[in-house]
């Protein structure tokens, strides 16, 4: 099985899959009026059918990244899918069909459970939780970047796109991007141009489902007095990210004409689609385009639905 493949299509289509569910489920479906318990019953037959359609991919995905941090959809389905799997076999770590319990059994389980879940009180005030806390993480990050901002007047903002060529993509697992990214950090705050000049960093890590691979926004908030315009700061950069990646990484070239044109962007987004919005000049402006909600599955950028536990897809702290 492609572990790529499963990043890039499976999990942004079981995130949206059971989130759409959910939906459904909690505030009922369009349509005439029927009884609750005949309405369960269209709702279940209506959606085994749209999972049993890619069974094979997210059970795969269910083993293959059950370590990881899935996005809050698929990590509803996954608990529920763990919780009807230790009760086929309190030791099974994945699921195999059998004559008795078929991939429509194992579905038909996970739904139940999930619709008795979605209409608890419990679980709307987990999503509210889940979706404060992203607020306000948020929120810290722009004060952070402000509070910075006031200590050098019209700071200088760099910002680079560290990627990967094309060809590639099946090298590009989320958790061998993340440990290049944490290699490319710790040997940059070694740079003594870094410790000397730098206040503030900022990284959003983008999934382009153009190319199926992966970009990071990052960006450097230069302390205005030290910066150096004599010094070339991308070269500084490139040979960092090739380093921490093994000779592969490339700093991708963005410029704001280009990036309105669907082959030139590296926001993820589809062949048809025109990037809406003008590139962001520094943190501030990227925040202001990230979701309102961690539990959105509708957004500007192609969501990222696996991450290695403890990152962040985007953060920003002062230096």
């Amino acid at each position: 099985m492609d572990i790529t493949y499963i990043e890039h299509q499976t999990a942004p289509r079981l995130e949206k899959d059971v989130h759409d569910f959910f939906t459904q489920a909690r505030y009922g479906a369009s349509g005439p009026k029927k009884s609750d318990v005949e309405n369960e019953k269209n709702l279940k037959q209506e959606w085994s059918q749209v999972f049993l359609d890619y069974f094979g991919d997210w059970n795969f995905l269910m083993y293959s990244h059950r370590d990881a941090e899935l996005g809050f959809w698929i990590t509803q389905f996954r608990d529920a899918y763990f919780c009807v799997l230790s009760q086929v076999n309190p030791c099974a770590r994945f699921f195999i069909p059998d004559a008795t319990r078929t991939k429509k059994w194992m579905i038909e389980q996970i739904l139940e459970k999930l619709m008795t879940l979605f209409k608890t009180t419990g679980f709307n005030e987990r999503l509210h939780q889940y979706n404060d806390q992203y607020d306000k993480r948020i929120n810290q990050i722009r004060d952070s970047y402000i509070e910075v901002s006031k200590l050098s007047v019209d700071a200088p903002d760099l910002k680079f796109y560290l990627s990967f060529p094309s060809g590639t993509e099946q090298l590009q697992s989320i958790d061998w991007v993340i440990r290049s990214f944490r290699k490319f950090e710790k040997n940059l705050k070694c740079q003594p141009w870094f410790r000397g000049q730098v206040m503030f960093t900022y990284y959003h890590l983008i999934r382009d489902s153009y190319r199926n691979c992966y970009v990071i926004r990052f960006y450097l908030t230069f302390q205005k007095v030290f910066y150096s315009k004599d010094t070339n700061y991308s070269t500084l950069i490139q040979r960092l990210w090739q380093e921490a990646t093994d000779g592969l990484g490339i700093i991708l070239i963005v410029d704001e004409e280009a990036s309105k044109q669907p082959s030139g962007n590296p926001f993820g987004l589809g062949r048809e689609e025109v990037l809406a919005f003008p590139e962001p000049q520094d943190p501030l402006d990227d925040l202001d385009n990230v979701p309102e909600v961690a539990s959105s599955v509708s957004e500007k950028m192609n969501k990222i639905c696996i991450l290695t536990r403890g990152f962040k897809a985007f953060h920003g702290k002062k230096w």
